[in-house]
């Protein structure tokens, strides 16, 4: 089997979605907030997919059983992932969100265990182990300048990722089109968010035009882009493997945050923030284990 399409859908979707927290910040300032921005991000994706989609002449239909596996999916999964994830940019720095978030790679691991079946290998205990120990010292680093609701939504979202990673590995969604899989999760997100947005009276449409043109962004790179790619990944290589080369996220997030913001990071969330980056890749650099994981991953799901 010819994995790199697969390996290079992965590493696209994670510097697409590194970019995720720059478009956030931007809105922020340009007159919205987290759940204004997370549901225009999606409600212009489903508008952009649906154009495409009808353009293609692509059924729009699903069965019930799909519909529902989707919803699950995107309301549990993406979208209170994503509302999680940008509220945690209010308290902590982006650099350090994003690497919290990434201790999904850990659960998805966890996870693939009990569900599919798949093996922890040595290697996958150590990287785990790893993670485990930079959440600790990030979390415990006794920074007063570190929020720890922040720290603890950033988490709350890897541990929510990692439900929308595995469900996309269920043997009905797997099969669907691309571009039909997005929509649905771009869609069910938006109107999940928008029912929440209203209750909570968390919404708020007085954007400057670069709060109009982050939120733009989001839909257009981090969504429409990010999640087909993300989605044909997951459907190529497997759910543990797209989690494990979504490295690139945390590492694209931290140097924006530094160029872009300024952001700095001393030396105990450094050295936290290594541990976690440096289990995922001793992660992606177990070949072996992949490709045969792989092949598990193939049989047992989407």
């Amino acid at each position: 089997m010819n994995r790199v399409p697969g390996i290079i859908y992965a590493i696209s979707s994670a510097v697409a979605f590194g970019f995720v927290p720059v478009f956030a910040v931007i809105a922020y300032s340009g007159g919205t907030n987290a759940v204004t921005a997370v549901f225009l991000r999606f409600f212009l994706a489903s508008v952009i997919l649906l154009g495409i989609l009808r353009y293609r002449k692509v059924k729009l239909a699903v069965s019930k059983k799909v519909f529902w596996r989707l919803a699950y999916l995107s309301i549990v999964g993406y979208a209170a992932t994503c509302v999680t994830l940008f509220i945690s940019y209010n308290y902590i720095s982006i650099g350090l969100a994003t690497i919290l978030h990434f201790v999904y790679p850990a659960v998805v691991t966890v996870l693939s265990f009990f569900i599919f079946k798949e093996k922890l290998r040595p290697v996958k205990i150590i990287s785990l182990l790893l993670s485990i120990a930079g959440v600790y010292i990030l979390a415990g680093s006794g920074d007063a300048s570190v929020s720890m609701g922040g720290v603890v939504l950033a988490l709350v979202s890897g541990i929510l990722y990692s439900i929308y990673t595995i469900e996309l590995g269920r043997e009905e969604i797997k099969t669907m089109d691309g571009l039909l899989l997005t929509f649905y999760v771009s869609l069910l997100s938006s109107a999940s968010i928008l029912l929440y947005g209203a209750a909570t009276k968390n919404l708020m449409f007085s954007l400057q035009l670069s709060g109009l043109l982050a939120v733009l962004g989001l839909a257009v790179v981090c969504t429409v882009f990010g999640i087909l790619v993300y989605c044909k990944a997951v459907q190529a290589i497997g759910p543990s493997d797209t989690a494990i080369l979504s490295t690139f996220e945390p590492v694209t997030g931290v140097i924006m945050g530094i160029v872009m913001f300024g952001e700095k990071l001393d030396l105990t969330t450094a050295i936290g923030s290594s541990f976690i980056i440096i289990s995922v890749l001793l992660f992606s650099y177990n070949r072996k284990a992949k490709v045969q994981e792989g092949k598990v991953s193939d049989m047992a799901q989407i």
